[in-house]
């Protein structure tokens, strides 16, 4: 498997790690002719708010960046904040200046791009639309959209190209787990961030 570069609290088992009853050769075969790289899909939706949506990898250290990319084209000046627990249902923000989002995100960058127990996204609807950006646990983006074109012209400029068969890491057992200060020096808990962020989006 030639895999897009994971984020530091994703990762795939060891041996020792799957639960009695898997047959760990057969899932690593699988996994390894497995189109696990950087990519995306693209499906056109009717009769929904989004015309589109996709599924996107990208190695972790452009993770952000094409976030932030993909906000500024496809969501206009207003727009409401997601943070959540990989197995909750997520916190959501009141509507307010899109900018502010970015900005209570980006104090997080890190952790938000690296933690295996956090997802997040930015989003805006209407009555008549809706466009997403979603970064889930596992740190591949889900875009529900109306602006297809604008959408894939911004991942063209990062490098990603539509596959037409494209995998994704938590298709097979994977294993998510939290950043620490035990390796890594001053990093937040999931824990704080999530509260914390959280806690400034009742502010707005």
């Amino acid at each position: 498997m030639n895999t897009y570069k994971l984020p530091i609290g994703i990762r795939i088992p060891d041996f020792d790690e799957y639960p009695n009853g898997y047959n760990v050769e057969e899932i690593n075969r699988k996994r390894e002719s497995a189109n696990i790289t950087e990519g995306y899909k693209l499906v056109e939706v009717d009769g929904e708010k989004f015309t589109h949506f996709a599924e996107i990898n990208i190695d972790v250290d452009n993770l952000w960046n094409l976030f932030v990319g993909l906000s500024d084209i496809l969501i206009g000046n207003t727009a409401y904040g997601i943070i959540g627990f990989k197995d909750e249902e997520p916190t959501m923000s009141n509507f307010t200046e899109k900018q502010r989002i970015i900005d209570i995100l980006d104090n997080y960058r890190f952790e938000l791009a690296n933690d295996g127990c956090i997802k997040f996204g930015i989003a805006y609807y209407d009555e008549s639309s809706l466009n997403e950006i979603f970064i889930t646990s596992f740190k591949y983006l889900q875009v529900w959209t109306t602006a297809s074109k604008e959408l894939v012209k911004t991942l063209n400029k990062f490098n990603i190209s539509e596959q037409e068969y494209l995998n994704f890491i938590d298709e097979f057992p994977v294993v998510s787990e939290a950043l620490s200060t035990d390796k890594i020096s001053g990093v937040r808990h999931y824990s704080d961030v999530i509260s914390e962020i959280e806690r400034k989006y009742t502010d707005l």
